[in-house]
């Protein structure tokens, strides 16, 4: 899988350029925004790593994590994301155009590996909800391997909640820290590239936590700021998209935080398959700093072999910004 199966240059480079001018229209009261403490450790000892689009991400000295701070309050978000054109063209655009490529590319083996991983920790996943379940190709493509489980769909957008319910899955359309009548639901509960998102990932974990039965599993997925793309890129990766991502949280980050929202056995992958494509894009960009990075060429140079001996390396040593968690209910 390549950076361009699924997220063609031109749709995400459209999806980018209304970000960055959504940043200015819907966050122009900058007095409003608020300091905040490493939202993975609570440390208050940070500094300044980047700006970006009128916007600051710290790097917290205790963990490592990357954050949003100063951020807005978390209700200029929910503005944001009902009506903001860059919202609407993932949602409406962008996502419709990838998603067969991304069932084929992402929610097969997705669905292969936490199979996998329920089999060899003996999890028990007769009911699963997804959170922030989008257009439902996660939950279609479990229940076509798991015929007899019950899947819900837990998503917040009008329209996406829509397109669940017409795949017959059954739809709660709330916000997962507001989902009360599915507390002690679930006994796998799921969540992919939503914790970047969340004005608070501890809360929000936490309400995971909620839907969760007693000794069930959490399986969280998101961006992580330990990932080589990130490191590498800093303020010129795409993934450092200001006002849609706000936290990167370092590994020991989230070994606190879900530590801290009353998990156990935590399992912590990063299964990620991007991050030299990713970076090598960049390096063939007009881009100056990486132009000047000696040992990305190197890699590159050394062939396709050693571009995936790589990212394998990268994999292995939990250095891929795409992160997985397993967490039991304690």
């Amino acid at each position: 899988m390549k950076e361009k199966d699924i997220r063609p240059a031109h749709l995400l480079d459209e999806y980018l350029r209304l970000s960055k001018i959504d940043a200015k229209k819907f966050f122009s009261d900058r007095k409003s925004f608020i300091q905040i403490p490493c939202p993975a450790c609570n440390s208050d000892l940070s500094y300044l790593l980047i700006e970006k689009h009128g916007f600051n991400y710290n790097i917290c000295e205790k963990c490592n994590s990357i954050f949003l701070s100063p951020r807005p309050l978390e209700h200029s978000f929910e503005i944001f994301y009902k009506n903001s054109p860059s919202s609407n063209y993932w949602a409406e655009t962008f996502f419709p155009s990838v998603a067969e490529a991304r069932r084929e590319l992402i929610f097969k083996n997705r669905v292969k590996k936490i199979t996998d991983y329920c089999m060899e920790k003996k999890i028990n996943h007769s009911n699963v909800i997804d959170v922030g379940a989008g257009y439902g190709i996660f939950l279609e493509e479990w229940k076509k391997i798991h015929k007899n489980d019950n899947i819900y769909a837990l998503e917040p957008g009008e329209k996406l909640a829509e397109i669940c319910r017409s795949k017959k899955i059954e739809t709660l359309e709330k916000f997962s820290e507001d989902a009360k009548e599915w507390h002690s639901k679930g006994d796998l509960v799921t969540c992919f590239e939503v914790i970047e998102h969340v004005h608070s990932p501890l809360d929000f974990i936490k309400s995971l936590k909620m839907l969760t039965k007693k000794k069930g599993q959490v399986l969280v997925s998101g961006l992580s700021g330990d990932g080589y793309d990130i490191q590498m890129l800093g303020k010129d990766s795409n993934s450092v998209s200001p006002p849609h991502h706000l936290n990167f949280i370092s590994i020991e980050g989230f070994e606190i935080m879900f530590k801290k929202a009353g998990f156990d056995k935590i399992d912590i992958i990063t299964p990620g398959m991007l991050d030299f494509d990713i970076v090598k894009n960049a390096m063939n960009s007009e881009n100056f700093f990486l132009y000047n990075n000696g040992f990305a060429k190197l890699i590159s140079k050394r062939g396709e072999q050693a571009e995936k001996d790589f990212q394998r390396f990268l994999q292995k040593h939990k250095l891929s910004s795409h992160v997985w968690i397993f967490a039991r209910h304690s």
